[in-house]
């Protein structure tokens, strides 16, 4: 047999045939490797400036401010860097996956690696979200993807330590899971957001409404700090994007995470 004839060798389902990975995942593996790339740039570029700043900075309030620019943009930059490598991590194993399968060394009936819960929240983590809303666009359901962020989350890791935020996002979490409906599915999507999927024959203006209930909750929680407390006000944001907006996941992940890289630029 020849090298073409064990190339294109192929059943009828495709698997244990060298069948290349769907275009979907090497898609999702190019755009989180230029995600990292981006996110690099980006803050290579904003501390670049802060440096040049400090060299011209001539009093202590001056050096004051800087010093706070840059504890504030070095917190971004890890906080963006682990969204990435995370993203990175699961479109990489989604492609493993498939490559294991077309090699005939996994079954495609197998639990993917993605599936296991996130270990903070016990939520299902991104990737099943990933599948969830992919499959909701493929099926053209009257769907809305929500998405909340706790704001100025990694300002609070920052200033009162990630056990303090790793609270919060417990807090968000619980309060979530009881706003939404039972037949709703809520998902990790990764560092300071949640997403959930809601189905609904409701028009938009009534979801906003359901959304902005939520939403209207003043969450908080007590932080120890010496022999006394503070009270931390839990903010959060949402973005809520009707499925019949947008044409594919890639562009429905694309909006939700520019949301939140918007909001931690702030």
């Amino acid at each position: 047999m020849n090298s073409k004839e064990t190339i294109g060798s192929a059943g009828p389902d495709g698997l244990g045939t060298g069948k290349p990975p769907s275009a979907d995942v090497l898609n999702s593996a190019v755009q989180a490797a230029q995600n990292l790339c981006l996110a690099s740039e980006h803050f290579t570029q904003r501390l670049g400036e802060i440096e040049d700043q400090i060299e011209d900075a001539c009093n202590i309030d001056a050096v004051r401010v800087m010093r706070f620019r840059l504890t504030e943009y070095l917190q971004q930059l890890r906080d963006q860097t682990l969204r990435a490598r995370e993203k990175m991590a699961e479109a990489l194993a989604k492609l493993r996956e498939q490559l294991e399968i077309g090699q005939g060394v996994r079954s495609s009936k197998e639990t993917p690696a993605a599936a296991v819960p996130d270990t903070l929240t016990g939520l299902e983590a991104r990737g099943c979200a990933e599948r969830a809303l992919a499959a909701a666009l493929d099926a053209g359901l009257h769907a809305y993807a929500v998405l909340f962020v706790v704001d100025r989350l990694h300002l609070i890791n920052a200033r009162y330590g990630y056990s303090t935020g790793d609270q919060i996002l417990r807090v968000v979490c619980d309060h979530l899971a009881s706003g939404v409906s039972p037949g709703d599915r809520l998902f990790r999507w990764t560092g300071p957001a949640f997403v959930a999927l809601l189905e609904r024959v409701e028009s938009r203006a009534e979801v906003e409404q359901e959304i902005n209930r939520i939403g209207a909750t003043r969450l908080k929680v007590t932080v120890q700090i010496g022999n006394g407390s503070v009270s931390l006000p839990i903010p959060t944001l949402s973005l809520l994007v009707p499925l019949t907006d947008v044409k594919t996941f890639p562009d429905l992940a694309r909006r939700m995470d520019a949301f939140i890289g918007e909001q931690a630029r702030h």
